[in-house]
């Protein structure tokens, strides 16, 4: 008797599909009930999960067709219940439901005639359901006849079968022991009897029962026909051989496949060419020969049975830890042969998601997972991992510095491919402007590490070379130095000041300037005022996000200009001030900035005059240029740049003077005069390249 049972969580997801067939109602079991009392009906109940593989077949293949509902509809109330949610639940408890999918036929007041645990073909299926529709064949009026001890051999048959259904493998193989020993030997071979020995558990390859099959063949053919009796034995070696194939033999059981080896030989069974692959298979493993195994599947795959593409993939799954790269790689280019010779297309997901580990595996440098984050998020899940996200652009050269020089590196992929779900987003396209609102991603590359449930672990920045990179990502794992662990503490109200300061520190560097902001407002609230000049709190007025012109951390810097210089120092106070405005004409400039007025830069002169700073020279020939700059006078401006340019150095050309050369070549200043220019600034500049680039672009 064939069935299919989903005794554990696989890999399937199954959406139930009603159709015309038969007729599960949407009502709960005290309401099926009822109805079933007033109709004269039993109830049948289908008791299934989302996962269960043969649970999908049923409700997809087997319930809709007609047959169905013409059986079920005329004898049954017919509902069905996930035994993972609302009823379903307390149901599972109630009928101590163990395994899936298990049908069970109840009386009007709910009691249990008789349970059916796994599937099969419809008509089969219906034949187990006739006989539990009979009353004599229940398990209670079986068990009472049974304890009377004078059970007749054909009543210990159908109890035999009642517990075949129920799937009661303790009971069912007392009882089937018991009645083999009181059968003749013609009642063993005859047809009514073959439920027994059809049975796997009951008759597996090295039981007596199987034995007995084997020495009286001739007679069992004769009774019940040569293709029954050869596809049993098939399905006896192929159901052992397996367990050798997937590892779960002992080497010292390898004398084993030797005999099995020769009766094979011996008997002509269907699939024999399929049988011998998989001994050829079954001895491989066992000698733990990885070559061997992948050279056989890779001649054989074309000739392999649908029905055993998954279940052979998955006995590969000890090359994951006992193989190498050059293996890894070999199974992988080996996952896409058994999805070619798939033909459903969801045994080509399945078996696409399973040797994806392999390719991710074999892979010198980060695997990137072609996968939506959603999927993405599901996988690291399943495999209790994070995901990381690349959140790149096409345009951003750090981005490509990245994907071209640190992710294939094998050190860093080794790392990745073990710790994580891998995705790369371009942030433009698909999910990317979608993710960048989600995430709130300002700058590029960002890299994301994600919960299984889409919140953020941590947050990195910027590119950088394979080892220092690889550091930050590990420094980031641990819980305390992870932004989603810092965001936390924060939103939970720990006000401690060396918190804040790492908090703080911690936003800035994935560029959350605003909540910075916000941040070093509240820590700033906390300190007195010789806190605040302090070196361990200069982190917030040496920030350019924090403090610049018109911010109160600047106005305060200001005031107590002379308490920070007694603090730090003149030269790092100085710098810091220098630095406020130079980036702030910069800006002006560059056209960032288009708010500042003239009068406010002509200002700058007389606000840096009482602080005496080191590069004041250089700094008020920045602030000449871009007054001229502002009011559009080329004449002043090419003048202050003649002047200015002599006094600048690399950063100041790059920042001040190449906009500037830029905006004088848009506005077609001559070329002689600018070249003029190029010549002067160029003479104070160190970077080679940096020379090279100002003069190929002017």
């Amino acid at each position: 008797m064939k069935k299919i049972v989903c005794l554990f969580i696989g890999v399937f997801t199954c959406v139930q599909l009603f159709a015309q067939g038969v007729g599960f109602k949407s009502i709960s079991l005290k309401e099926a009930l009822e109805q079933a009392k007033a109709q004269g009906k039993m109830v049948f109940v289908d008791c299934y999960t989302t996962w269960c593989g043969p649970c999908k077949m049923m409700a997809e293949q087997v319930f809709p067709q007609k047959e169905a509902g013409d059986f079920f509809n005329t004898h049954f109330v017919n509902v069905k219940f996930d035994m993972e949610k609302g009823e379903g639940k307390e149901l599972s408890t109630r009928f101590k439901i163990r395994a899936y999918p298990t049908f069970l036929l109840l009386e009007p007041d709910g009691t249990e005639r008789y349970r059916i645990v796994g599937g099969g073909e419809l008509e089969e299926f219906i034949e187990r359901v006739s006989r539990g529709l009979q009353e004599k064949n229940s398990l209670p009026v079986l068990d009472k006849e049974y304890t009377t001890g004078k059970m007749s051999k054909r009543r210990m048959l159908d109890l035999v079968m009642t517990l075949q259904d129920a799937y009661d493998a303790d009971r069912l193989k007392v009882v089937a022991d018991e009645l083999v020993k009181r059968l003749t030997f013609n009642e063993k071979v005859s047809t009514p009897y073959w439920v027994i020995y059809e049975d796997n558990s009951l008759s597996p390859l090295t039981s007596d029962n199987f034995s007995f099959l084997l020495k009286n063949k001739a007679a069992f053919e004769k009774n019940v026909g040569e293709m029954k009796v050869n596809q049993k034995i098939a399905s006896a070696y192929s159901g052992m051989l397996y367990g050798y194939v997937a590892g779960f033999a002992k080497k010292e059981d390898v004398a084993r496949l030797d005999v099995m080896k020769q009766q094979l030989d011996e008997y002509d069974l269907p699939d024999k060419t399929y049988l011998q692959t998989k001994l050829a298979l079954a001895y491989a493993r066992c000698n733990e020969d990885i070559d061997r195994m992948i050279s056989i599947l890779e001649k054989e795959i074309c000739n392999l049975p649908q029905g055993e593409l998954w279940t052979l993939a998955t006995s590969l799954d000890f090359i994951k830890k006992n193989g190498n790269k050059a293996q890894w790689g070999q199974v992988a280019t080996l996952g896409d042969q058994f999805v070619e010779a798939a033909k459903e297309e969801d045994l080509k997901g399945y078996l696409r998601s399973y040797f994806s580990s392999f390719k991710k595996l074999a892979s010198i440098g980060v695997y990137w997972e072609d996968l939506t984050l959603e999927q993405a998020l599901k996988k690291a899940e399943s495999g209790k991992r994070m995901v990381f996200v690349d959140c790149y652009t096409t345009w951003c050269g750090p981005c490509k510095y990245m994907t071209s020089n640190v992710f294939p590196q094998e050190v860093v992929g080794d790392y990745f491919n073990s710790n994580f779900v891998c995705l790369k987003i371009d942030m433009e396209k698909g999910e990317g402007p979608e993710l960048v609102k989600r995430y709130g991603i300002r700058a590029f590359p960002t890299f994301l590490i994600l919960r299984p449930d889409g919140s953020v672990y941590h947050k990195l920045l910027g590119s950088g070379e394979a080892d220092a990179f690889l550091k930050r990502v590990q420094e980031g794992m641990k819980e305390e130095n992870s932004t989603g662990y810092l965001d936390r503490l924060y939103e939970e109200g720990n006000r401690d000041k060396a918190f804040l300061s790492r908090y703080i520190q911690s936003l800035l560097s994935i560029y959350e300037e605003s909540k910075a902001k916000d941040v070093s407002n509240v820590l700033l609230g906390l300190l007195d005022e010789s806190e605040k000049v302090d070196s361990s709190y200069w982190f917030v007025f040496e920030s350019p996000a924090l403090t610049k012109k018109g911010t109160d951390q600047f106005k305060y810097l200001i005031d107590h200009r002379e308490e920070f210089i007694q603090s730090l120092g003149k030269q790092k106070v100085d710098d810091k001030l220098y630095a406020v405005y130079y980036n702030q004409l910069s800006y002006i400039l560059k056209g960032y900035d288009k708010k500042s007025t003239v009068e406010e830069v002509v200002n700058m002169k007389n606000e840096i005059r009482p602080f005496k700073l080191e590069k004041r020279k250089e700094l008020s020939a920045c602030i000449d240029i871009a007054e001229a700059y502002m009011k559009k006078d080329l004449k002043r401006l090419y003048t202050c740049c003649k002047k200015g340019f002599k006094l600048f150095h690399d950063d100041e050309a790059m920042n001040i003077a190449f906009p500037v050369l830029k905006y004088l070549k848009t506005e077609r200043l001559q070329e002689d005069e600018l070249q003029k220019l190029v010549l002067v600034l160029e003479a104070n500049i160190k970077d080679e390249s940096l020379r090279k680039y100002i003069s190929s672009n002017m």
